[in-house]
């Protein structure tokens, strides 16, 4: 699981509702001794939208101040953060494609209909259908070939 939260789920270059790429980046040598800088950008799966920032309790009568936060243009995810409702079984197996993706390029060689199907068989079970990072965790796992 640990595995999973650090490439996948807690990436901020990975949308961690629909596991779509929203940012890449480039490491671009500056000078001869080696000192490095990154630089980062959107991909055309991520746009500049707005998140509402509640006021502090101290200033009254104020309407929450928009702040400008990537948002996931394949879902509406804002800051690429997982929603708080379960998926249905559709909904799950429809990320499965974009999963694959990431996993892919970390550089394991992975195995699709694997993961097709542990999601299918893992959102039919009572004990983990409630639990979607698990699901795709315990998934990603199945589906990586060594």
């Amino acid at each position: 699981m640990r595995w999973f939260e650090t490439m996948i789920w807690h990436d901020h270059a990975v949308c961690s509702e629909c596991f779509a790429r929203l940012k890449r980046s480039d490491i671009a040598e500056r000078d001869h001794w080696g000192n490095e800088d990154s630089m980062s950008w959107r991909t055309e799966s991520a746009v500049l939208g707005e998140d509402l920032i509640e006021p502090p309790a101290s200033v009254a009568n104020c309407a929450p101040m928009p702040e400008s936060k990537t948002t996931c243009a394949e879902c509406g995810s804002v800051r690429g953060l997982s929603q708080s409702e379960t998926l249905s079984t559709s909904e799950a197996i429809d990320r499965v494609p974009a999963l694959a993706a990431r996993l892919q390029e970390a550089g394991y060689h992975v195995d699709t209909r694997r993961i097709y199907t542990a999601v299918e068989h893992l959102k039919g079970l009572d004990d983990y259908t409630a639990d979607d990072k698990q699901i795709f965790a315990t998934a990603a796992a199945l589906g990586v070939q060594r």
